[in-house]
């Protein structure tokens, strides 16, 4: 699944969160969805290349691309919110390890992007 970065015309606080990290008019590869429960769902992309990912607002991105990456499973969390992703990245303490720049969870995120890449 892919989307197009386009600066929304906004000065709502929750869509433009982070989004200066973003290139407009570039077109990202949706890593993850996260859809909180009552709130607008959040694209995961990677805003420096081989370097870093993070959640965004979908509704700053335009949809290109429809296809979901096989790789991805659905997880249904207590809160009503849920997750389209790798399934090795729903396990608890992943994104904490993943941001903390230890070895085995960024080696599990680069095998799964990679999967994700070649779906896309």
């Amino acid at each position: 699944m892919r989307a197009r970065f386009t600066p929304p015309q906004t000065s709502d606080s929750e869509i433009l969160q982070g989004i200066d990290a973003l290139k407009e008019g570039r077109e990202y590869v949706i890593l993850e969805i996260f859809a909180r429960r009552g709130k607008s769902a959040l694209f995961r992309v990677e805003f420096i290349e081989g370097e870093d990912s993070a959640l965004f607002d979908s509704r700053a991105f335009t949809v290109t691309s429809h296809a979901l990456p096989s790789a991805w499973r659905y997880f249904q969390f207590d809160t009503g919110s849920f997750a389209l992703r790798p399934e090795s990245w729903n396990q608890p303490g992943f994104w904490e390890s993943y941001y903390d720049h230890q070895r085995q969870a960024l080696e599990v995120y680069e095998t799964e992007k990679r999967n994700i890449l070649s779906s896309s």
